[in-house]
């Protein structure tokens, strides 16, 4: 798993590549479980434009992250899902309550809205 942050207009962009899957979810669930200790009452914006596969459990793992920002007055939006991924939380029914953006420029504008 890689990792980049960045911070735009004071808005952190953090970005993550890699698979979640069984034989990495453990690595994911403490990157989730830090993200949300230190910065869950602002906003985040998850780019996700490197995540190729995630299972239930990455998808829980999000969900999670999202209910305990929006409980501590935060906001975490997620952006550039690929196609499958963005299929999966339409699917699901997910992106009614989770904001996913086409790209970072787009979820900084909305946020900035």
């Amino acid at each position: 798993m890689e990792v980049f942050r960045k911070i735009i207009n004071g808005i952190l962009i953090v970005g993550i590549e890699g698979q979640i899957r069984i034989s990495t979810q453990n690595e994911f669930k403490e990157f989730f479980s830090r993200l949300v200790e230190e910065n869950s009452t602002g906003t985040v914006i998850l780019d996700m434009a490197g995540i190729r596969y995630i299972n239930s459990a990455g998808i829980g793992m999000i969900v999670d992250s999202f209910r305990k920002f929006r409980e501590n007055g935060g906001r975490l939006v997620l952006c550039s899902l690929m196609p499958d991924i963005e299929k999966l939380f339409e699917v699901t029914k997910l992106n009614r309550f989770i904001e996913i953006y086409t790209n970072e420029e787009e979820a900084i504008k909305k946020i900035n809205e």
